[in-house]
């Protein structure tokens, strides 16, 4: 008997709330959403094609997928922005040397740490311990073979006319200069343990970095780029692939690496440049990192993982396939990512954790990914907007353990979670703004448990029918439907939800002990929303 009563109070409940669901659904946008399959659909085809074919053919798919169908700007003939880290040329001829690779890893350690490099001296014994050096001045790649010739280690570097293998590994010192030049080719031997490590200043322009197929010594090493101890290093126009020693620090591919303590900051810039097989592009420690217009296809760990970084710009980047998170970021502040398409990933399309603060995620399309499209966990002052994140496999947009966040202007559809989840505030005194989103089709509209207050105003949910919310909030549907009937014509209105639960967690819970610096949790200042 009382199934029959639970079911009748349902149905009865049901009935009270088709007038309010109609009147939502009256916006109901067909044509719009038709727009927006026909966007995507081109854009997911663009991804599909050559990544020899460069950025701009998704990024223009992209864009009109978050502009209403319209066509992207001509992009700016002007270099990007941020970190000055072209290296510094020289007037001096090169000088090359040989050394004992063990010291110069140890000097590595003291600023980045020496978890690897065991296995690393393992991987390089075929070298007898010992590394070539480009000791000072400034040598070309296609003038090094001259270099070596003079002191009889042709052996070190082999072949000619652009094309070479390097059979050492190879340190650039703080006073030395290495330029690998446009249609140059430089393979390194993965089976004699090579890589490069540069403590110096490093350019590699319109060229080919890659490691070689042969069997190496160590069953998962393959070569690597690292920057560190206050190098400087410019990846323009070029392709780098099969690299990264997979699991160990700072050797995943591509990589710079400093200390929070050093007083001479590594630097890096990398655009147009084009990964394939590598296992991460890795940045820890440095400031006003910029990473703009590259493609990372296939990485077999996370795309692109950022370390405590202070300040950086990650713009206008295609990253698809990684085998974990296509971005990753831990315990940065002032990052702007934007522009970028991250798709397919192993992982969350973006994920912010353990005191990210001052981040700024907008204008990305987040689409397939295996869990999340964005994610943040353990935030202050982050300003989610403008996205388009498209049918990933659980939430859209997930929040928790977090201060002062803004989710504004997003476009959320098809994912297999909620649109947006917001969980576990960690401040009684704290709000969520989630302003002017679009839902469409996704499992749950918004959802939220443990939380302290959320703020809606002008978000679009006409398309989200008929379940909007979900967890803790699904109480408030009956409230929200007549509120939204009564402001229809008032756009800035907002919705307040406060938890009716106890109090809040306490700061500090969880799996991001410690996250927060006093300094993380001053002023958030966001953009006025488009």
């Amino acid at each position: 008997m009382s199934v029959v009563v639970g079911l009748w109070k349902r149905s009865a409940l049901a009935l009270l709330l088709v007038p309010a669901l109609a009147g939502a659904a009256r916006a109901f946008d067909r044509e719009g959403i038709e727009v927006i399959n026909r966007n995507y659909t081109a854009m997911m085809e663009a991804l599909e094609a050559d990544p020899a074919d460069g950025v701009d053919a998704p990024l223009d798919a992209a864009y009109r997928l978050l502009n209403h169908g319209e066509d992207r700007p001509e992009a700016s003939e002007d270099g990007p922005a941020g970190s000055a880290a072209e290296p510094a040329g020289s007037t001096r001829k090169g000088v090359v040397g040989k050394a004992l690779v063990a010291p110069i890893l140890q000097q590595v350690a003291l600023e980045v740490g020496s978890m690897g490099h065991r296995e690393l001296m393992e991987a390089a014994a075929p070298s007898g311990g010992e590394v070539l050096v480009v000791k000072s001045g400034a040598l070309t790649l296609a003038a090094l073979p001259e270099a070596l010739d003079s002191s009889g280690w042709q052996a070190f570097l082999t072949g000619a006319d652009g094309s070479y293998v390097l059979n050492i590994p190879l340190v650039i010192l703080e006073d030395g200069v290495l330029a690998i030049e446009p249609g140059d080719t430089l393979e390194l031997a993965a089976d004699r343990g090579a890589f490069i490590l540069n403590l110096g200043a490093l350019t590699v322009t319109d060229a080919t970095v890659k490691g070689s197929g042969a069997r190496p010594r160590v069953p998962d090493f393959h070569p690597f780029i690292l920057t560190a101890r206050g190098g400087r290093a410019t990846i323009t126009g070029s392709r780098l692939s099969n690299l990264g020693f997979d699991t160990r620090p700072l050797m995943s591919g591509l990589a710079f690496g400093s200390s929070p303590f050093a007083s001479l900051k590594s630097r890096g810039t990398v655009s147009d440049t084009v990964f394939d097989n590598v296992r991460s592009v890795e940045v820890t420690g440095i400031e006003d990192f910029v990473f703009s217009r590259n493609r990372i296809q296939k990485a077999r760990g996370i795309g692109l993982r950022l370390d405590k970084l202070k300040g950086g710009a990650i713009r206008d980047n295609v990253i698809v396939s990684s085998g974990m998170h296509g971005m990753l970021a831990i315990g940065s502040t002032g990052l702007e990512v934007a522009g970028n398409i991250s798709a397919e990933n192993g992982g969350r399309g973006f994920f912010g954790r353990d005191g990210v603060g001052h981040l700024v995620v907008a204008d990305n399309v987040f689409v397939a990914n295996e869990d999340e499209g964005v994610a943040v966990a353990g935030g202050s002052c982050v300003d989610i907007r403008g996205n388009a994140v498209l049918r990933n496999r659980r939430d859209g947009i997930n929040v928790s353990q977090s201060l002062g966040v803004r989710l504004a202007g997003n476009l959320l559809v098809r994912n297999q979670g909620a649109g947006i989840s917001i969980n576990d505030s960690i401040s009684p005194a704290d709000s969520v703004e989630v302003a002017q989103n679009r839902f469409v089709a996704n499992n749950v509209g918004i959802t939220a448990e443990r939380f302290s207050a959320i703020g809606l105003s002008g978000n679009n949910l006409s398309d989200q029918l008929p379940l909007l919310f979900g967890g803790a909030l699904q109480y408030d549907t009956p409230r929200y439907l007549g509120w939204a009937r009564a402001h229809e014509d008032d756009p800035g209105a907002v919705f307040e939800i406060s938890s009716a639960r106890g109090g809040s967690p306490l700061i500090f819970q969880g799996d991001s002990n410690g996250m927060f610096r006093l300094s993380d949790m001053t002023g958030c200042h966001f953009e006025e929303i488009r």
